[in-house]
């Protein structure tokens, strides 16, 4: 007698979508060789030469992210990513790939929906960890980056004027503006970065911060008196000098005067500094998850900005 199994059929796998924006096609190859080295289950990846081409392509196909250059013909990654926000499709993912190191373009990038902006030549490494960030491969999204009580508690963190008074006090004349930023983000930060850690009574490590390679250079710079030249060549570069690291360093260690931290009675000293990669992993942790924050953007003209951000442990 024939006796009949019922089996389960398998689970088919998401398919992770992507969109490939370079008028190179060496390039289109080697993004593509990353994305499939990203570990997604199965991928669907197509390209575009310029960003006209990729707003066509955008009409049927819904990608988890586009990855696009920035100087190409006819359109340009920066314009895709402004008419993707006229056209009503600023929740499309986007990040750029890029030879572009201008600080001011990039912060513009950031400022018009870029998800990350890694420049040319990268390592596969690299712009695996931003993809996977973005896109990961699990499928679930990224934990929310800030919760309306933590939007809450950092302002208790640091007064802005009193940031601002310190700032005045090391800038040496140089003029500035210092503004209160929306949190940092991971894919928000520069290639390296500059921590410090903060160590108290209450625990170890109670605070840290974190500065920008742009901060770095204009902190560090303007404390240290470096010709304006050299400040805005060291942006350029994403590359502060060992001076400018110093002299940012000495403004972190006054800063741990201004930290509100409620344990802590007394200023919190610093007890070490260090450079640190963008997927630095508990650092990406703790703008994602702290137990206060304080974000600023400081801005000089004919420098451009940097950012640089304190956050309770």
């Amino acid at each position: 007698m024939h006796v009949a199994t019922e089996t389960t059929p398998k689970a088919t796998p998401k398919v992770f979508r992507f969109l490939i924006v370079d008028d190179s096609r060496a390039i289109q190859a080697i993004i593509r060789r990353v994305v499939e080295a990203c570990g997604y289950p199965a991928v669907d990846i197509r390209v575009a030469i310029n960003g006209e081409m990729a707003l066509d392509a955008l009409k049927d196909f819904k990608p988890d992210l586009v990855i696009t250059d920035w100087h190409m013909p006819k359109m340009s990654g920066l314009e895709l990513l402004q008419t993707l926000r006229q056209l009503g499709q600023g929740h499309l993912k986007v990040g750029l790939v890029t030879t572009e190191t201008s600080p001011t373009m990039l912060e513009e990038a950031r400022r018009n929906g870029a998800v990350f902006v890694i420049n040319k030549p990268f390592k596969d490494t690299d712009l695996i960890a931003h993809v996977r960030h973005v896109v990961p491969v699990d499928g679930q999204a990224p934990a929310p980056e800030q919760t309306p009580e933590e939007v809450a508690a950092a302002a208790s963190l640091m007064i802005t004027q009193e940031c601002k008074d310190l700032i005045q006090s090391v800038m040496n004349g140089i003029p500035f503006r210092l503004l209160e930023e929306e949190p940092l983000v991971a894919h928000a930060l520069t290639s390296q970065n500059l921590i410090g850690l903060y160590g108290g009574r209450s625990k170890p490590v109670t605070a840290i911060a974190v500065l920008d390679t742009n901060a770095v250079c204009i902190l560090g710079g303007g404390s240290s008196r470096q010709p304006p030249a050299a400040v805005r060549q060291a942006m350029q570069q994403g590359q502060a000098t060992e001076s400018m690291v110093k002299h940012a360093s000495q403004f972190m260690q006054s800063a741990g005067a201004l930290l509100r931290i409620e344990a802590e009675k007394e200023p919190i000293p610093l007890s070490r500094t260090s450079i640190v990669p963008q997927s630095f992993q508990k650092l990406n942790e703790l703008l994602v998850k702290n137990g206060g924050r304080a974000d600023f953007r400081i801005s000089v003209p004919g420098y451009g900005d940097g950012r640089f951000s304190f956050l309770a442990v």
